[in-house]
């Protein structure tokens, strides 16, 4: 499920005194070559990737920093029959599906949308949903970008807690969303 990078972000590393700023590199994830779907993504320069123990989905990948927990990436692909995102609804429409399925997972009280859902034309033809969950496992905040391509749904979730989601890591996970397309 993991695959080589092959397109880098550079973010600048702190310099020391007489040192020069080098920056470091983090390679974009680009699903293997064998499948009849591809994406690529780049996570943010912590994060690692891991599988999950028990899949539920025909891909998923997730990220994670090694040192933070309530902060990861995941990214699900599954087939479908429809052939865009818009046989599927609006983006009002599929923001409310998704909702509703989160609401009624187990331990989940509420959530409710953070922005308005877009539709990001120049991505072609992707929804952006943004929305905050609250249950038993505290206040989370998830931002989605959401594909159908050549008979792939492509789902990328990126999740945080609430209480963390600041502004440099709302930049860090729109730069990760925006990053995410499928080939």
């Amino acid at each position: 499920m993991f695959g080589v990078g092959s397109l880098l972000v550079l973010s600048p590393r702190p310099s020391f005194a007489g040192d020069e700023t080098i920056p470091e590199t983090q390679a974009a994830y680009v699903s293997p070559p064998n499948q009849k779907f591809r994406y690529t993504v780049t996570p943010p320069p912590s994060f690692a990737p891991s599988n999950k123990p028990l899949k539920t989905h025909l891909d998923e990948i997730n990220f994670s920093p090694p040192d933070a927990r309530g902060y990861a990436l995941g990214i699900t692909v599954d087939p479908v029959r429809i052939k865009s995102i818009r046989e599927f609804g609006t983006p009002e429409e599929v923001a409310a599906r998704v909702v509703t399925a989160e609401v009624n997972r187990d331990g989940v009280f509420q959530v409710t949308l953070a922005k308005d859902p877009v539709e990001d034309a120049d991505a072609g033809g992707c929804y952006d949903i943004e929305y905050i969950s609250e249950g038993k496992r505290g206040i989370k905040r998830f931002v989605t970008r959401i594909y159908i391509k050549d008979g792939f749904l492509y789902v990328l979730t990126a999740q945080s807690k609430e209480d963390e989601y600041d502004t440099s890591r709302e930049k860090e996970v729109a730069a990760c969303v925006k990053s995410f397309k499928p080939l």
